[in-house]
């Protein structure tokens, strides 16, 4: 399961979805940045998340 997560979050780096946290500053270990294409994912989540939670009626 590791080297699937190791695998998923390399993709997802070199994709620009997200980054290491502060990486040019030295940052917090462990920690990640969005980058543009996971702030536009996020937002999509969210945005479909409401609608089908707080918009649709029972």
């Amino acid at each position: 399961m590791e080297k699937t997560m190791e695998k998923i979050v390399a993709l997802c780096n070199a994709r620009g979805f997200i980054y290491p946290g502060s990486q040019i500053y030295g940052g917090l270990a462990n920690t990640w940045d969005y980058g543009n294409l996971g702030v536009e994912l996020k937002n999509n989540v969210k945005r479909a998340w409401w609608q089908k939670f707080v918009q649709e009626s029972p």
